[in-house]
């Protein structure tokens, strides 16, 4: 019985240890962006990408800090809720895990498909950077990415890798979505992040679920009933509000 008490924890164990992602960045990017989040509603905000040409972290730089530990200034505790977009990608050993936390609840799921882009001759300069257009259908949308081979890292915003450099803007034809690197630097500290906490799904139960605890009042299940009525109001406002997210057709 001890026995197998001691190899269940040896397996429990082995599992908590197969989530915690590690890797060592060579590059540190920070992208403005401006995003349409639905009708006549923009919203401004920034991101942090931490990679190599394998590995790499991308989120919301609030996020970030969050997510590595550097929320404590001077003894003040800096963890704070991040702007709209939430999700965070991880890529380790070629395999792409987006996870989101809303209130107490984790979720996650993986993807691998690569992106097929057509590469360009247009180049234009961005911050004294000078790059090469390249362009892909994805998620229901046309991406017109500028990259640089100047840097080897074949990184960029969001879920968007696989060229032959770092991608320096982004953005969708109908400029929904738009990103530009604002500031570009070595970065040669370890990335750590233990995924175990993040229950994985597939990635449709996955968007129902985003969808619930986001515009519903499934994370708030113990509310009475006055105040549920109340919610619900500013969740259907919320939900006219944000009405056009970046994937527009996520199995595309």
């Amino acid at each position: 019985m001890k026995k197998t008490i001691l190899l269940f924890a040896i397996f429990i164990f082995s599992i908590i240890l197969s989530q915690k992602i590690e890797f060592d960045p060579t590059i540190k990017v920070t992208y403005d962006s401006k995003l349409q989040l639905g009708e006549k509603y923009y919203h401004n905000q920034r991101f942090v990408l931490v990679g190599n040409s394998q590995d790499y972290y991308f989120g919301a730089a609030q996020n970030y800090l969050n997510d590595t530990g550097q929320y404590e200034s001077k003894g003040i505790d800096l963890r704070a809720i991040s702007d709209y977009f939430q999700e965070r990608i991880i890529r380790k050993n070629n395999k792409t895990t987006i996870y989101i936390s809303v209130i107490d609840s984790k979720i996650r799921y993986e993807e691998s498909d690569p992106l097929q882009w057509v590469l360009y001759s247009d180049t234009k300069i961005i911050n004294g950077v000078k790059c090469q257009m390249a362009a892909t259908n994805k998620f229901g949308r046309r991406w017109i990415a500028y990259f640089s081979k100047d840097y080897p890292q074949s990184l960029g915003p969001y879920k968007f890798t696989g060229l032959p450099g770092l991608i320096f803007e982004l953005y969708d034809t109908r400029d929904d979505y738009h990103f530009t690197a604002a500031k570009v630097e070595k970065d040669s500290d370890e990335f750590t992040f233990n995924l175990s906490a993040y229950k994985l799904m597939n990635k449709k139960n996955y968007l129902q679920a985003k969808y619930n605890l986001e515009f519903t009042v499934a994370a708030f299940p113990e509310m009475d009933e006055q105040m549920r009525k109340e919610f619900e109001g500013v969740l259907m406002r919320k939900r006219k509000m944000y009405n056009n997210p970046l994937e527009l057709k996520p199995f595309e």
